[in-house]
């Protein structure tokens, strides 16, 4: 009988989480960073479903994207090439964390290139890095382009590669959250057609609820982490990083539901709207090529 070391190993991980948080902050951090969204209690999914949420709790790319791009976005801070280094970091340990599942490891493949890229001082470079990426990635297997998995991983990488840069030049003056905010909202800006018209159903709070919550997402990753790795070495600090885990937690927890709770949260979505959300990804286009020239990012 053949043994999936990876399903065991996320058992063991999924056991761990359970031991230092109650439920449900217990099973959305499993989500999160293991991708184990089935055993959400259902009426947080049907809230995670309404406020256009429950991609963060999938096997997709665009987890590992907004944590490696958070450490890349360090480069403000640190060297350049030390911001590269930790995202390359944190994109093989959430890889293997999660078990190599397919979705994420395309996702590392995609951002490890680009960083690369950057490392090497070709910034200018890092939107054809991806797309040749992406085309080899399609040479080998072309039906991966209708996965929503793939597509996410792909606009998610755009995202914080492309798009947070311009973002993150309005918003660094916020302190603490300014650079994630400017990673999520990225991610957010070019995913939110895909999960629409996968989903048949646009949620009319699903920006304000992604704006609130999703600069949680990285720091829930990283002291998720911190707290699984801790929980193996030293108990009582991996009790002490889970107070802070579980109070993310509750925080994401209160605001999608309650804006997954307002009568107009969502409206749907039928397959006609493909030809509008083509219109969506020109007229952004045209605004970030606006903020570009005005904040003059070079690298766009």
């Amino acid at each position: 009988m053949k043994i999936d070391l990876f399903k065991v190993q996320r058992d063991a991980l999924d056991q761990k989480i359970s031991q230092f948080l109650p439920s449900p902050q217990a099973e959305l951090l499993s989500g999160i960073l293991l991708g184990r969204s089935r055993d959400l209690p259902g009426q947080l999914k049907l809230s995670l479903r309404d406020t256009s949420t429950l991609h963060i709790v999938v096997a997709s790319g665009q987890n590992l994207s907004m944590v490696a791009g958070f450490f890349l976005g360090l480069s403000g801070l640190i060297r350049r090439k030390n911001a590269v280094m930790l995202s390359l970091a944190a994109a093989i340990f959430y890889t293997l964390l999660s078990g190599l599942q397919v979705p994420i490891l395309r996702a590392a493949i995609m951002f490890s290139f680009v960083s690369l890229a950057q490392l090497y001082g070709r910034e200018r470079e890092g939107t054809w890095v991806l797309i040749v990426t992406v085309g080899l990635m399609l040479l080998v297997n072309p039906r991966w382009i209708t996965e929503i998995s793939f597509q996410l991983s792909v606009l998610a990488t755009f995202g914080v590669i492309v798009v947070a840069p311009i973002f993150l030049h309005w918003l660094d003056k916020i302190p603490i959250i300014g650079q994630d905010l400017a990673v999520s909202l990225a991610a957010q800006v070019m995913i939110t057609p895909v999960i629409a018209q996968n989903f048949h159903q646009f949620s009319l709070v699903g920006l304000l609820t992604n704006v609130l919550i999703l600069w949680t997402v990285s720091f829930i990753m990283i002291l998720g982490g911190a707290m699984l790795v801790a929980g193996f070495l030293w108990s009582s600090l991996a009790w002490l990083i889970s107070l802070a885990v579980s109070a993310l937690l509750t925080y994401f927890i209160y605001i999608v539901q309650f804006f997954a709770s307002l009568p107009f949260a969502w409206e749907y979505v039928g397959e006609q709207w493909v030809v509008i959300w083509i219109g969506y990804y020109m007229v952004m286009g045209g605004v970030l090529l606006a903020l570009n020239k005005s904040g003059k990012i070079s690298n766009f």
